[in-house]
């Protein structure tokens, strides 16, 4: 692609300590890691709208480094980067995180879509580093003639702050999953509680929190197919989470004993019709 035509995403620092034409290099390499896992999630979203088979979020981004890498100019830090591949949905992906992060700023219907939740998660974390170092960020993405920009102040941090208070509970809720990412705060932390993430059979990520007794339990449980029995926390601005009461390893299903046995149970209804009809009546067909 020429570089008249070319896609590219640009990420700027104003204000706070980027006046003084620099930055902690942690906050920048945070930044810069959390729109990555931004451009990831809502890519897949992005790409598997649009049909494709695997979805990836992959788009070959690439930062232009030019003559000094990061460029410093008065008053701000900016690092901009290309797509390489998939340019079409990157440039829709991109798009959408700069609208996401315009609507927050502004607070402008602030109820987001699933294309939307996981840049506002994003901003969450990233607000904590514009805090610190008192900074704004300002989001573009240019292809061609067409230019979309967002500016992430204090303005939208209070937004966020406001987003991240509970939403809503649900008491009694049953989960099927893999546990991954098990972490015992007490150990790292001023805190008693276990922390996991479970990622459902659809994809769909949560927090998993565990009682301190329960630990060896859940131990042996990482990695493997569970189920979860645990009150769910859900938030707008963090991934969803779920206060574990009992988890168990997920027995393998035998989907043919089941239907045996259902179609014994039902003999005296079913009689020996085709299982197939029986599911296209069902369905309405």
């Amino acid at each position: 692609m020429s570089k008249k035509n070319e896609t590219t995403f640009s990420i700027i620092f104003k204000k706070g300590m980027a006046k003084k034409n620099r930055l902690p290099l942690s906050h920048v390499i945070a930044t810069l890691r959390e729109l990555e896992f931004m451009i990831r999630e809502v890519g897949r979203k992005v790409q598997q709208e649009r049909g494709r088979q695997e979805p990836d979020g992959d788009f070959g981004v690439e930062l232009l480094a030019g003559t000094t890498g990061l460029a410093f100019h008065k008053g701000s830090v900016k690092a901009t980067a290309a797509l390489t591949k998939d340019v079409r949905n990157g440039f829709d992906t991109l798009t959408r995180i700069v609208e996401t992060t315009d609507i927050i700023e502004k607070k402008r219907n602030i109820a987001v879509d699933e294309f939307g939740a996981p840049v506002v998660r994003g901003l969450a974390r990233i607000s904590t580093y514009q805090e610190k170092n008192h900074t704004q960020l300002q989001l573009q993405v240019t292809q061609g003639r067409t230019t979309e920009r967002a500016l992430f102040s204090e303005r939208g941090v209070n937004v966020i702050k406001e987003l991240n208070a509970q939403e809503f509970a649900v008491d009694s809720v049953t989960l099927y999953g893999k546990l991954k990412k098990l972490t015992d705060q007490s150990r790292i932390e001023d805190q008693d509680d276990i922390w996991g993430e479970l990622i459902e059979d659809n994809g769909d990520k949560w927090r998993i929190k565990f009682h301190p007794i329960d630990y060896d339990k859940a131990r042996r449980l990482f990695t493997k197919q569970v189920v979860v029995l645990g009150d769910a926390s859900y938030f707008k601005t963090k991934l969803p989470r779920i206060d574990v009461k009992e988890i168990t390893e997920e027995k393998k299903r035998d989907y043919v004993a089941a239907f045996d046995r259902f179609s014994q149970d039902y003999e005296n209804i079913l009689g020996d019709r085709d299982p197939k009809k029986i599911l296209a009546e069902i369905r309405g067909r």
